[in-house]
């Protein structure tokens, strides 16, 4: 029995937590993340992650006509600054582990015929909070902070906020999106 219309799964990767958010027709649905303290290598992380990802699949897919899933892109140019000085291109092992992370996101998808996209932070964070530049003492903060009005304990979780943020930007209107479709 179909329930919603679209589902879309949010995710923030990263190796030092990665936050997965639910939502179903415009409304979040569920808002955390996976820590990894006690996972030793990046391997054992994209198996918690594949792990989480195979369970949210199983308990959501067949809620909704449409599942897709949207994942932060791949950062490969830093626009912060470091003492002064702009921090430049992305160190290519990060650049390499990463899509190995989107990858085990990718084939797990796949497997279960999900298509997957992702999107710029500052497209979503303008989307959905309406700029991509938070204020400069904790730009981390608007995101945690949007997601607690809508009733979601994060604590400061930002990874999860951000996971809620990105799975929200799944139903912007389409016009209005910036997707790229990963295979």
């Amino acid at each position: 029995m179909v329930k919603y219309t679209k589902l879309v799964i949010g995710i923030d990767q990263s190796y030092t937590k990665t936050g997965i958010a639910v939502a179903c027709d415009g409304k979040l649905m569920k808002v955390s993340s996976i820590k990894f303290k006690s996972s030793e290598t990046k391997s054992d992380k994209r198996k918690k992650v594949a792990s989480m990802l195979v369970s949210i699949i199983a308990k959501n897919s067949w809620k909704a006509q449409e599942v897709i899933i949207i994942c932060e892109r791949i950062r490969t140019f830093s626009f912060g600054m470091s003492k002064g000085k702009s921090k430049g291109f992305m160190n290519v092992n990060y650049i390499k582990t990463t899509g190995a992370l989107i990858g085990i996101i990718v084939d797990i998808a796949s497997s279960h015929n999900i298509k997957v996209y992702s999107v710029d932070t500052r497209s979503w964070k303008s989307k959905v909070l309406g700029s991509s530049k938070g204020p400069t003492e904790d730009k981390k903060l608007e995101a945690v902070n949007f997601i607690k009005k809508l009733g979601f304990k994060v604590d400061n979780d930002d990874d999860a906020a951000d996971a809620g943020c990105i799975a929200l930007y799944g139903f912007i209107k389409e016009s209005d999106q910036k997707l790229n479709k990963e295979e």
